[in-house]
């Protein structure tokens, strides 16, 4: 009989151990795994719109693309008549929920991916590597982005694929 309530006391006293723990109301919340008869855009309760809108996209190596073509980004380059075109993708390697993040933010990412082009001149344009160091300042002020509106403290976008470049 000594020998049950000993048992028991260790029992109890693991459940009081383990329900002690207190869960923090503010720390970010995983997205739920991705389910393809769901429809995503339209949550369908408050509950649900909290969650997709604010859960932390999950790194699965999973391709997401968010193309910004139509309309093409289009500027006047720096201290020249010439124009600068360009249509982009914003390449993820996270869940279905990284593609809607960036939906979300479109204008935003469009509006950083501007500022950038309107530093350019045609000087630059003749460098070799000059679309290569666009791709990485799209990729930081894209990521700079995300971790300033969603809070993100990883980088969400892992490239910036110019799909299309035209100077005229």
């Amino acid at each position: 009989m000594s020998g049950l309530k000993g048992l028991v006391l260790v029992v109890l006293a693991l459940m009081v151990g383990a329900c002690g723990e207190e869960v923090d109301p503010n720390a970010p919340i995983m997205c739920p795994d991705y389910d393809p008869a769901v429809k995503y855009n339209k949550p369908p309760t408050a509950v649900e719109k909290t969650l997709w809108g604010g859960c932390v996209p999950r790194p699965l190596n999973d391709p997401q693309y968010h193309a910004i073509e139509k309309p093409a980004l289009m500027v006047k380059m720096k201290n020249s008549r010439k124009m600068l075109q360009l249509k982009l993708s914003v390449f993820a390697k996270h869940d279905f929920f990284a593609s809607l993040r960036m939906q979300t933010h479109d204008l935003a990412l469009r509006a950083a991916f501007t500022e950038r082009m309107l530093e350019v001149t045609e000087e630059d344009t003749l460098k070799p590597d000059f679309r290569k160091e666009l791709r990485a300042d799209f990729k930081a002020a894209a990521n700079e982005l995300f971790r300033n509106y969603e809070g993100y403290d990883f980088d969400l976008v892992a490239d910036v694929l110019i799909t299309s470049y035209v100077v005229d």
